[in-house]
């Protein structure tokens, strides 16, 4: 087994954990975190070395491999993006009862739940987070960076660009688009692009806040997102 750090003492952290000891052929040694409050405890019976500034001390221990287990997306690259630069390899964690089609592509760093499905032709572009019991139905674009909470479910040919942020239980219909960065609220139901950097929920999902187009509780549902 391989050994390999991860980078965030929290939830998502355990989350990683978990399914790398499940998984292989990574065997998760140590956390590191930003919060030096938390440097010299332990986490999920692993110690937490410190942070970023340790990181150029891992290959001396003979560790080279990090998975940046961090919530917010851009948060996530950019820790990942800095600690390739610093001579570390970028893993990935994709639990043993996650099913991914044969002609799906995968990208590096990734961190895919049980129960999670990749259908036919989808691609998963690198960073992203498909969480316990996802869909990512006949090609899905999922894009660098996405976050898709647990029991997301995505519709043939659905486009999720980078940065996007999809809540548990959400659903979009075929054909439907993503923007950069924009959030989906739980439980949501998706039936029109949503607009970058825009917030959208309910059912059908409606504009909250952001560029979008902002409806109000009177639309009528051919007006929704």
């Amino acid at each position: 087994m391989e050994p390999v750090v991860i980078y965030g003492a929290g939830g998502l952290g355990a989350v990683a954990q978990d399914i790398l000891e499940q998984a292989g052929p990574y065997q998760p040694v140590a956390f590191l975190d930003s919060d030096r409050g938390k440097h010299g405890r332990e986490y999920g019976g692993l110690p937490i070395w410190g942070g970023l500034e340790v990181a150029g001390e891992l290959p001396n221990r003979g560790i080279k491999g990090v998975i940046v287990a961090i919530g917010d997306n851009a948060t996530r690259v950019g820790l990942a993006e800095t600690l390739r630069a610093a001579g570390l390899q970028l893993v990935s964690a994709i639990h043993p009862l996650a099913t991914i089609s044969r002609s799906a592509e995968i990208g590096e760093h990734v961190m895919i739940g049980p129960r999670a499905t990749i259908c036919v032709h989808a691609r998963i572009g690198p960073h992203s987070v498909l969480s316990a019991g996802t869909i990512a139905d006949h090609d899905n674009d999922i894009g660098r960076g996405v976050f898709l909470h647990p029991a997301v479910r995505l519709a043939g040919t659905v486009k999720v660009e980078d940065f996007a942020w999809i809540g548990i239980g959400a659903s979009v219909i075929p054909g439907r688009r993503v923007g950069r960065g924009a959030r989906v609220q739980a439980g949501s139901v998706v039936i029109r692009d949503v607009a970058p950097d825009t917030t959208v929920g309910g059912v059908p999902a409606t504009v909250l806040n952001g560029p979008g187009p902002r409806l109000s509780r009177w639309s009528t549902p051919d007006q929704a997102v």
